[in-house]
């Protein structure tokens, strides 16, 4: 619960700055997701915080979309890419659009909650191709994406400071490989 400021080489080691103290090691782990173009001026320019949003819509037929009959699922439409998981443990379809409004985001400031907009966006695809999930939306959430250009991973060195692993700008798929990035990441620091 304290917020990192900074990070600086010191005599072959890294000494991370926290709220009122100093972490000293001899490699540093960065995977601070939206806030690593701050500590990372250097890739700055290829990280983009952007406000991702998803919605759960009421369906006609429940057990349509329960796990088991319904898929989780990535598609591309005219519209654009769009991912969904079946009804689990929150009632309601649950869909979300890649770059949803392509809105950056200062991952410091206050996130705003989804609006009419914005489940417009995400009801254009349920209302062209999941018609028995075209009910009210019951629930919505904001989080951030970071995203490269090519929205693929980083998990490297830095080559200016080679104590210091950067993990990041998983582009909100990074959640289906975190075992893997953990092994990876494991061996890299080990």
């Amino acid at each position: 619960n304290c917020h990192v400021r900074g990070w600086r080489r010191e005599a072959g080691r890294v000494v991370v700055q926290l709220d009122g103290e100093e972490v000293h090691a001899k490699q540093l782990v960065l995977c601070a997701g939206a806030w690593i173009p701050r500590l990372t001026p250097s890739l700055a320019p290829l990280l983009r915080p952007e406000r991702q949003v998803v919605g759960w819509f009421e369906t006609e037929d429940p057990a349509a979309f329960q796990m088991g009959h319904f898929p989780v699922f990535v598609m591309t439409t005219p519209a654009g890419h769009y991912y969904g998981f079946p009804e689990f443990g929150v009632a309601g379809f649950k869909i979300g659009k890649y770059h949803h409004r392509a809105e950056p985001v200062d991952p410091d400031a206050a996130m705003p909650g989804a609006d009419a907009e914005d489940e417009e966006v995400l009801r254009e695809c349920v209302r062209s191709y999941f018609r028995g999930a075209n009910g009210p939306m019951v629930r919505s959430s904001t989080c951030i994406f970071t995203n490269t250009p090519d929205e693929h991973f980083i998990i490297d060195r830095l080559p200016d400071a080679p104590e210091v692993l950067v993990v990041s700008a998983c582009s909100g798929h990074g959640f289906k490989f975190c075992s893997v990035v953990g092994e990876i990441v494991a061996d890299l620091a080990g």
